[in-house]
């Protein structure tokens, strides 16, 4: 079983107190969290690396730093990756991780207008289960996003 993503476990898990952690004021709502996590990151489709494009994209789409600069991914992506995810640039990519970006790029303001053939070409790349990770992750990670930017916090 893959691990899951160390710092933001890390994060949620804090105790009361500290300056950092708002889940950790609710430990059992922050257990379920991590649990949620965990199961996001360990399934087998979509790969970590598209999961890990796919959240940076959308950090960037909602420019929240702290999201997109978690520091212990393991599968770092080159200055040359990170730009190109800046930029909304996806060319760099090889085609399964261009469909899942253009996903993303629509989860933000336009989930409504991904199409069928848009779902079909992720269970194509990805198998139904991948596609329906991918999607559950897109949206957890803008919701992700959009919670650290509403409630002024780098950490959940």
């Amino acid at each position: 079983m893959t691990q899951p993503r160390v710092d933001l476990l890390r994060q949620i898990s804090r105790t009361p107190g500290d300056d950092v952690g708002v889940l950790s004021h609710r430990p059992e709502l922050a257990a379920r969290y991590r649990d949620f996590v965990r199961s996001i990151w360990a399934q087998p489709q979509p790969s970590r690396r598209v999961l890990e494009l796919v959240r940076r994209r959308i950090a960037y789409i909602h420019d929240v730093p702290a999201e997109r600069q978690a520091e212990d991914y393991t599968e770092a992506l080159s200055a040359e990756e990170e730009a190109a995810l800046a930029a909304g640039d996806f060319a760099l990519f090889d085609a399964a991780e261009q469909l899942a970006l253009q996903v993303a790029e629509q989860i933000p303001f336009a989930h409504h207008q991904l199409s069928d053939a848009q779902v079909s070409a992720c269970q194509e790349a990805f198998g139904s289960p991948g596609a329906v990770n991918l999607l559950i992750a897109c949206s957890f990670f803008d919701v992700n996003c959009r919670l650290k930017k509403s409630l002024s916090v780098a950490h959940l």
